[in-house]
């Protein structure tokens, strides 16, 4: 059984803005935007009637939505690692550990703190005011 550091972050401020646009332009937003073009879209349901015949209506939906959920991650993942010192440096900014403290973290807790990132209010309203920026 892994120990668990355990950690807060404090509430997001605007100067934590600017490393996170810099970890979303590194994070490969432009190949996630093509890869949810409508006409890559069609092209990638063509190909999987094609392949699966058999598959009809919300089956072909889900399998479809599916396989782009896999493409968006597979570029997530690529990229993740070009990421890795804004990642550190903004998990250190908020909750007011060390970037080596970050890196020297077990995976367990280092995934609980991205995700209790994730989680927080000031994220996910600022996620919805940068989607307004694509309507």
């Amino acid at each position: 059984m892994s120990e668990t550091t355990t950690f807060e972050l404090r509430k997001l401020k605007s100067d934590d803005v600017f490393p996170m646009f810099k970890i979303i332009s590194k994070i490969g937003l432009k190949e996630i935007k093509e890869s949810l073009d409508p006409a890559t879209l069609g092209k990638i349901a063509t190909a999987f009637k094609a392949d699966n015949e058999g598959v009809k209506g919300d089956d072909l939906i889900y399998s479809i939505g599916f396989s782009v959920i896999l493409d968006l991650a597979q570029i997530v993942i690529c990229n993740l690692p070009s990421c890795k010192k804004e990642i550190y440096s903004l998990l250190a900014q908020v909750s007011g550990m060390t970037e080596k403290e970050i890196a020297e973290l077990d995976m367990v807790t280092f995934t609980e703190m991205i995700v209790a990132f994730f989680k927080k209010d000031e994220f996910k309203d600022f996620i919805g005011v940068v989607s307004k920026l694509f309507n």
